[in-house]
């Protein structure tokens, strides 16, 4: 009995389909590298993925999948000799529209921002962070980014007092504070910025690589280009990254 033309006529659909997208997300990865010169797709990929947050979650699978575009072409001939699964095609197609149009960090971040100023008094803030459940207050003077705030601030402040002197929250501003604010660089809560066309998955390495440093990224502060002199419009902490699986649900 001679095959059914339209299943042939599926299975070359799917191959075609898969090496169509392939060769998309190739040309894409390509012009995100910008090389003058020839990359191969594994040191391309791994080129990439030092940077880009999708292509090192994804890389593991993006080498399968170009060996297995080698596998459904015939070297010689260049005539389909495989099949791939559509659920391969769909993942392939999912990541490449990850690639292309990934979720940024806002879909994510916490958003409006709660921050203080200077000459606020401590206990007003601490009753909103408690109240609220904020865990870092970015603190502006003039309207202009100083530092951040949080109860690892309250705490080093507190542990500085002397046993015998008597402190009334509500007669200490946040101004006061400031030797004992967050700093970008502390090891057991450190800040940064981020712009707001960050991918979620760059977001998430960066916790990651606070981490593999044995430091702590308490707060990740999103502005319209990462600088600290512009408005805050979200906050990023390690409790929004499980956010992130939901995103790919």
């Amino acid at each position: 009995m001679a095959p059914n033309s339209s299943i042939l006529k599926g299975m070359n659909g799917a191959a075609q389909t898969f090496l169509d997208l392939f060769n998309k997300l190739e040309k894409h990865l390509n012009q995100q590298l910008g090389a003058t010169e020839y990359y191969g797709f594994r040191r391309l990929i791994s080129r990439l993925s030092k940077d880009n947050g999708i292509i090192d979650t994804y890389k593991q699978d993006l080498i399968e999948y170009s060996e297995l575009r080698n596998a459904i072409v015939h070297k010689s001939t260049g005539e389909v000799i495989a099949e791939p699964h559509q659920t391969t095609v769909d993942q392939l197609q999912k990541i490449y529209d990850l690639l292309t149009h990934p979720p940024l960090v806002m879909s994510i971040a916490a958003s409006p921002v709660y921050t203080c100023e200077t000459k606020q008094y401590v206990s007003e803030v601490v009753v909103k962070m408690t109240t609220q459940f904020y865990a870092y207050v970015p603190v502006l003077h003039d309207r202009r980014f100083v530092g951040v705030f949080s109860e690892n601030t309250l705490a080093k402040w507190l542990a500085d007092l002397s046993p015998t002197e008597s402190i009334s929250l509500s007669k200490v501003t946040i101004g006061q504070l400031q030797d004992y604010y967050d700093r970008p660089d502390d090891k057991a809560n450190a800040y940064d910025f981020v712009a707001q066309e960050t991918d979620v998955y760059s977001i998430r390495q960066k916790f990651l690589s606070f981490t593999s440093e044995k430091k702590r990224l308490g707060a990740l502060f999103v502005t319209a280009n990462g600088r600290r002199e512009e408005d805050i419009i979200g906050i990023v902490t390690a409790w929004d990254l499980p956010k992130i699986g939901t995103l790919l649900a």
